[in-house]
Protein backbone atom coordinates (compact mmCIF):
# COMPACT_ATOMS: atom_id res chain seq x y z
CA UNK A 1 0.00 0.00 0.00
CA UNK A 2 1.67 3.18 -1.12
CA UNK A 3 0.20 5.19 1.47
CA UNK A 4 2.12 2.94 4.04
CA UNK A 5 5.40 4.38 2.73
CA UNK A 6 4.55 8.22 2.79
CA UNK A 7 5.90 8.15 6.47
CA UNK A 8 9.00 7.10 5.32
CA UNK A 9 8.97 9.28 2.48
CA UNK A 10 8.43 12.74 4.42
CA UNK A 11 11.17 11.33 6.95
CA UNK A 12 13.56 11.32 4.05
CA UNK A 13 12.68 14.75 2.27
CA UNK A 14 12.86 16.67 5.66
CA UNK A 15 16.20 15.20 6.02
CA UNK A 16 17.47 15.63 2.34
CA UNK A 17 16.01 19.12 1.97
CA UNK A 18 15.82 20.48 5.73
CA UNK A 19 12.45 21.81 5.12
CA UNK A 20 9.56 21.67 7.25
CA UNK A 21 7.31 19.51 5.63
CA UNK A 22 4.19 17.09 6.28
CA UNK A 23 1.85 15.38 4.51
CA UNK A 24 -1.82 15.73 5.05
CA UNK A 25 -4.29 12.65 4.27
CA UNK A 26 -7.34 12.83 3.39
CA UNK A 27 -10.08 10.10 3.40
CA UNK A 28 -13.72 10.79 1.12
CA UNK A 29 -15.27 7.25 1.78
CA UNK A 30 -14.75 4.54 4.38
CA UNK A 31 -14.70 1.55 3.95
CA UNK A 32 -18.30 0.95 3.77
CA UNK A 33 -18.25 3.78 0.78
CA UNK A 34 -20.12 6.24 2.60
CA UNK A 35 -18.11 9.47 3.22
CA UNK A 36 -15.23 9.31 5.32
CA UNK A 37 -15.24 9.67 9.62
CA UNK A 38 -13.16 10.35 12.40
CA UNK A 39 -13.49 6.51 13.21
CA UNK A 40 -12.53 5.41 9.38
CA UNK A 41 -9.52 7.98 9.94
CA UNK A 42 -8.26 6.36 13.14
CA UNK A 43 -8.82 2.83 11.28
CA UNK A 44 -6.94 3.87 7.96
CA UNK A 45 -4.11 5.46 10.10
CA UNK A 46 -3.48 2.34 11.91
CA UNK A 47 -3.46 0.43 8.95
CA UNK A 48 -0.55 2.43 7.33
CA UNK A 49 1.42 2.62 10.60
CA UNK A 50 0.04 5.63 12.54
CA UNK A 51 2.23 8.43 10.85
CA UNK A 52 2.67 11.40 12.56
CA UNK A 53 0.87 13.23 9.66
CA UNK A 54 -2.61 13.95 9.99
CA UNK A 55 -5.51 11.17 8.45
CA UNK A 56 -8.63 12.91 8.31
CA UNK A 57 -12.10 12.88 6.91
CA UNK A 58 -13.26 14.78 4.06
CA UNK A 59 -16.59 13.26 3.56
CA UNK A 60 -17.95 16.79 2.50
CA UNK A 61 -15.46 16.66 -0.30
CA UNK A 62 -14.58 19.79 0.41
CA UNK A 63 -10.84 19.54 -0.49
CA UNK A 64 -12.28 18.71 -4.13
CA UNK A 65 -14.12 21.68 -3.83
CA UNK A 66 -11.19 23.94 -2.96
CA UNK A 67 -8.49 22.19 -5.31
CA UNK A 68 -8.16 21.24 -8.64
CA UNK A 69 -9.09 17.24 -7.71
CA UNK A 70 -11.70 15.99 -8.78
CA UNK A 71 -11.90 12.53 -7.01
CA UNK A 72 -11.86 10.54 -10.60
CA UNK A 73 -8.26 9.36 -10.26
CA UNK A 74 -6.77 7.42 -7.39
CA UNK A 75 -4.59 8.86 -5.55
CA UNK A 76 -4.50 12.30 -6.03
CA UNK A 77 -2.83 15.35 -4.21
CA UNK A 78 -1.43 18.64 -4.38
CA UNK A 79 2.38 20.22 -3.72
CA UNK A 80 1.66 23.18 -1.53
CA UNK A 81 3.91 25.74 -0.58
CA UNK A 82 4.42 27.33 2.87
CA UNK A 83 1.67 30.67 1.42
CA UNK A 84 -0.91 27.88 0.94
CA UNK A 85 -0.68 28.45 -2.60
CA UNK A 86 -1.03 25.37 -4.81
CA UNK A 87 2.17 24.85 -6.94
CA UNK A 88 0.14 21.51 -8.64
CA UNK A 89 -1.29 18.75 -8.21
CA UNK A 90 -0.57 15.25 -9.18
CA UNK A 91 -2.74 11.90 -9.40
CA UNK A 92 -1.61 8.11 -9.72
CA UNK A 93 0.17 6.30 -7.71
CA UNK A 94 4.28 7.33 -7.28
CA UNK A 95 2.63 10.83 -7.69
CA UNK A 96 4.13 11.85 -4.62
CA UNK A 97 7.52 11.34 -5.98
CA UNK A 98 6.46 14.33 -8.45
CA UNK A 99 4.84 16.19 -6.28
CA UNK A 100 8.28 16.30 -3.51
CA UNK A 101 10.27 17.53 -6.69
CA UNK A 102 8.12 19.92 -7.62
CA UNK A 103 8.33 21.13 -3.53
CA UNK A 104 12.37 21.37 -3.73
CA UNK A 105 12.13 23.07 -7.16
CA UNK A 106 10.13 25.89 -5.72
CA UNK A 107 12.24 26.09 -2.82
CA UNK A 108 15.46 26.15 -4.92
CA UNK A 109 16.60 23.26 -3.95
Amino acid sequence: MEAGRLQEAQNNFKAETGLEFSFIFALYEGASGYPATADDCDSYADTIGNPDFPVMADGSELISKATPMTQDRHPEMCGIAPDMTIITCYYGHGGYDRALDDIKAHAGL
